[in-house]
């Protein structure tokens, strides 16, 4: 545990960040960062994204302080405050996992380390160039960690982080009482319906017997469906806080159980239909 003031215990994965009117939107940040939040806590997972300059996932944190936290949420630094939503986690977990901070150096510098250092040792580079007229580039504010992944050594490595309640602290929400959304999936249902289609020798069986004289099975047709609701299981018993507007403000814990529970009365089952048609004599039914 850190006791200086400008060394904060916990670092914040922001899950939005104010743009400029023509920075182009990568693929991986469509979307609010309200829904990117929701994306994570059901997913249960950090992934790693290629981000501006770097040519390999990566991770990236925020080392602010409270107050620095306040500042960026009510006001932001350079092009306004920044959402209300994200990922506080704990310092000496995100340091085991292999997170550092970024390496401020010049264009020509990074240019250099590009030839010479190890991918992830690069891929934590961030141009500084504080001298307005000469490519001005400053981002020291954001006091930014990165988690490096490199698939081509690691090729069987994850570019991610689960969330695990060891390693994330909390949530930052827009609204008090903020709760992830339940989400309506399909299930692959191929299994299930290969035990119906395998049952239909013998419905058949038993329909042929009970017609009338004459009449015979035509066509069957089978018609399957099936779904679940999901619920954000990273998120039981992560500490929340809510933005007031002014302050983060202490707001209980994620009870992803209890919502299950208030949600189950309303929760359809896995459908399933198999429809029969079949001739009789004088005419067609259904």
């Amino acid at each position: 545990m850190s006791t200086h003031p400008d060394l904060p215990d916990t670092l914040v994965h922001f899950t939005g960040r104010p743009r400029s009117e023509t920075e182009a939107v990568p693929e991986f940040a469509q979307g609010s960062a309200e829904e990117r939040l929701v994306s994570i806590l059901h997913s249960g997972v950090l992934r790693g994204n290629p981000t501006f300059k770097t040519d390999a996932p990566v991770i990236c944190f925020s080392e602010v302080t409270e107050e620095a936290r306040r500042v960026m949420l009510r006001q932001g630094v350079r092009r306004g405050p920044y959402p209300p939503w994200g990922l506080v986690l704990h310092r000496e977990r995100l340091i085991a996992a292999g997170a550092r901070p970024v390496l401020y150096v010049s264009r020509a510098e990074r240019d250099r380390m590009m030839q010479e250092l190890p991918r992830r040792t690069y891929n934590r580079c961030v141009a500084y160039e504080p001298n307005p007229g000469r490519g001005w580039s400053d981002w020291l504010f954001e006091r930014e960690w990165r988690l490096c992944f490199d698939p081509d050594a690691n090729p069987d490595q994850a570019s991610e982080l689960a969330i695990t309640r060891d390693l994330v602290a909390g949530v930052i929400v827009g609204r008090k009482g903020w709760m992830p959304p339940p989400r309506q999936s399909a299930v692959n249902a191929v299994s299930e319906l290969n035990t119906r289609l395998k049952e239909i020798p013998a419905l058949v069986k038993s329909l042929r017997a009970s017609l009338p004289d004459g009449a015979s099975v035509g066509s069957i047709s089978v018609s399957s469906g099936s779904w679940t609701t999901k619920f954000a299981g990273a998120a039981d018993r992560l500490a929340r806080w809510y933005w007031d507007g002014e302050n983060l403000v202490e707001d209980g814990f994620f009870d992803i159980r209890d919502q299950q529970m208030r949600h189950a009365a309303y929760d359809d089952p896995p459908a399933f239909e198999v429809g029969f048609s079949f001739d009789v004599r004088g005419g067609s039914e259904q």
